[in-house]
């Protein structure tokens, strides 16, 4: 019993070693593309006036007094925003699996009845 669990992570980790070299390469690749972009872009770090600010946003809008505020027409508005993000996100599912209804699933083994 224990040999078999020795094979199987000794099986697990040889595999995880071969994907090591791929991940750590493209991992490279991608921090040297994002520094091409930060450079060629002029970007910077926020400073710590931009944090504050970013900051005190967050909290007026977690205020729960200026939720007190809101018009029916605003939650209208914020519903039909709610919509359109959901439908955007059910489009890309029907996208991805290329589908419109559910999974196209294969059963493994196909059932005869006699």
């Amino acid at each position: 019993m224990s040999a078999k669990i020795v094979g199987t992570l000794q099986s697990t980790l040889s595999k995880l070693n071969a994907l090591q070299k791929p991940i750590v390469y493209n991992t490279k690749v991608a921090a040297e593309v994002a520094k091409q972009v930060y450079t060629k872009e002029g970007m910077s770090f926020p400073s710590g006036e931009q944090f504050a600010q970013a900051q005190q946003t967050v909290q007026k809008s977690l205020n729960m007094s200026a939720w007190k505020n809101l018009t029916v027409r605003d939650v209208a508005k914020g519903g039909v925003v709610a919509a359109e993000l959901y439908t955007f996100f059910l489009i890309g599912e029907i996208v991805g699996r290329r589908n419109l209804i559910g999974y196209d699933v294969k059963p493994a083994v196909e059932h005869h009845e006699h």
